[in-house]
């Protein structure tokens, strides 16, 4: 673990790479709790591939944890990406721990992320003392390591983003916005959940992997996507280079419709670009304006598909629900609790994307 802040009994660490966080949280987290942390794992494992291909980048990412906690700030300042996690002390025990919560302060191709947070306990669990004692000595140790404008929205299980939102806004005046950016049930689908697979497709119908010569098509529909959440636009330029970078990564699907006069028109794209072992993220559904109320939805093979679905788009939710995600259309679900996730967004930032 990089660095200790100790408040009471409770422990903030600073993770100046992906590395050094999986080392550290990952056997209190899998394989019990892989579907919740599909919003920040996959990324960490990426980023640490990327670090074990360049030890001398991480290293120099990691000096932090030689030169002590101010100097730490100040390298993590100038980092695109660090974690922090939260700790309890375990119960009848002087020296052992129990993870809590994570913070990820990251970036992709297209710029940073959101703040993302994870809470290592069900939503139900998550009372108001539980949460005060933890959520702002997080937002204490993130606002000494970035600009206020960095933090531009943050997402996580509901009752942890309104204690971020709290806390962040009483320490750093950030004002934050009225409106929820996102607001949404997280669901799963799983091989016993999947309904049976439906009638074959219609003719001239085409259901595959994404290739090069999708490139601009895709591209169109990525833009479409990201203009729709009205807080995330995307220039085509943009939605150009992630599509190709979801093809390149084989983590896109397409559905080609055959039309009138016997062409072919993309109806619809998912994107899955946030996998572990056992569990996908369905992150991105767009279907032609031209092509909707038709049912697609695509698979891949794991234990596990996840996604979000926004509580004011019905028509997903009925789309997903036939499909086999549990806890959706009131319908309740025994195998797993699906949780409420809320996104807010803060004025006066620099926005990214996601």
């Amino acid at each position: 673990m990089s660095s200790l802040n100790s408040s009471s009994d409770i422990r903030i660490v600073l993770h100046t790479t992906a590395t050094d966080l999986l080392v550290s949280v990952e056997p209190f987290i899998l394989p019990n709790r892989e579907r919740e942390a599909n919003i920040w794992l996959p990324h960490a494992r990426k980023t640490a591939r990327r670090e074990q291909r360049s030890p001398q980048q991480a290293e120099s990412s990691n000096m932090a944890s030689t030169v002590g906690v101010a100097n730490q700030q100040k390298k993590a300042s100038q980092l695109d990406q660090f974690w922090l996690s939260c700790w309890s002390p375990r119960r009848g025990t002087s020296n052992a721990y129990s993870l809590d919560f994570i913070l990820a302060c990251t970036s992709s191709l297209l710029g940073p992320y959101p703040i993302f947070l994870y809470a290592n306990l069900l939503s139900r669990l998550l009372t108001f003392s539980f949460l005060s004692e933890r959520i702002p000595r997080l937002v204490d140790r993130l606002a000494g390591l970035v600009k206020t404008s960095r933090v531009f929205s943050v997402f996580g299980p509901t009752p942890v983003t309104q204690a971020f939102v709290t806390s962040w806004s009483r320490q750093t005046c950030s004002d934050p916005f009225e409106d929820a950016f996102y607001a949404a049930k997280f669901s799963t689908c799983t091989r016993d959940s999947l309904a049976p697979v439906g009638s074959p497709l219609p003719f001239g119908h085409t259901l595959q992997l994404a290739g090069p010569q999708d490139e601009e098509a895709a591209a169109v529909l990525c833009k479409e996507f990201a203009d729709d959440s009205v807080f995330f636009p995307l220039e085509y330029s943009d939605a150009l280079k992630e599509a190709k970078e979801m093809i390149r990564n084989q983590q896109l699907w397409t559905y080609y419709i055959q039309t009138p006069n016997g062409g072919q028109v993309l109806a619809c794209i998912v994107a899955c670009t946030r996998t572990t072992e056992n569990v996908v993220a369905v992150n991105k559904v767009y279907t032609n304006l031209t092509c909707r109320s038709q049912g697609w939805l695509f698979g891949q093979r794991k234990d596990s598909v996840v996604l979000y679905v926004a509580h004011d788009n019905e028509p997903a939710e009925r789309a997903y629900h036939r499909v086999g995600f549990g806890g959706l259309c009131g319908t309740p679900t025994a195998e797993f609790e699906v949780e409420d996730w809320l996104e807010i967004g803060f004025k006066n930032t620099e926005r990214g994307h996601w």
